[in-house]
């Protein structure tokens, strides 16, 4: 018992091992789920992030709620910078390791990461950084953006949607929204599923 309280905010293999899977897995299942919905530009514009918000939400609430401490949603975050910085351009990394931070600030607090009201926060805060990086890249990174070689394109597209409000508007809220939603849905199925079955405390 006293093995257990010395270690249980302690980082162990497993819990590193969940993260690092789960990671992995999300960013899977967005590809594949990017790909298919690709063929529509403003869907890939304005919705891929609310549609990915929804999908994935299952995955980080169990991933969250299994390790129980705090890291991973900044981990999660700091995954998709290394990708975007590799991708997009280095310019994007602060972006979502800001986001990151923000996230993981977010579930500051004792068993933070067992309270789904707190977890889905952080989820909403992720989402909506992974919504909004495509219009930093025309409100705070263009010079940097255009500088990676991007056709005139995808800027003038990026442009027309990005600096419209009610485009801008629709597409944080309804990623928001899906977030909330994949996450409540996401509880009543590990409460139904793994709290029962003692695999989630």
């Amino acid at each position: 018992m006293e093995n257990e309280k010395s270690t249980g905010n302690k980082y162990t293999v497993k819990d590193a091992a969940i993260i690092g899977i789960f990671c992995a897995v999300m960013f899977v299942v967005f590809m594949v789920y990017s790909i298919l919905t690709g063929a529509s530009l403003f869907y890939s514009m304005i919705f891929n992030a609310a549609g990915a918000a929804l999908i994935l939400a299952p995955f980080y609430v169990y991933m969250c709620m299994k390790v129980g401490k705090h890291g991973p949603a900044l981990v999660y975050n700091i995954m998709w910078a290394i990708i975007a910085g590799l991708m997009m351009g280095p310019f994007m990394i602060p972006w979502f390791l800001g986001g990151g931070i923000i996230a993981e600030l977010s579930m500051c607090g004792k068993d933070a990461y067992h309270d789904i009201k707190r977890v889905s926060i952080s989820w909403v805060i992720t989402a909506l950084v992974r919504a909004a990086h495509g219009m930093s890249e025309i409100w705070f990174f263009k010079d940097a953006f255009l500088a990676t070689g991007v056709s005139e394109q995808q800027v003038q597209v990026q442009t027309q949607y990005y600096t419209d409000p009610k485009y801008v508007l629709l597409s944080l809220a309804v990623t928001a929204i899906l977030a909330v939603l994949g996450c409540m849905i996401s509880n009543k199925l590990i409460v139904k599923h793994f709290r029962k079955s003692g695999a989630i405390k």
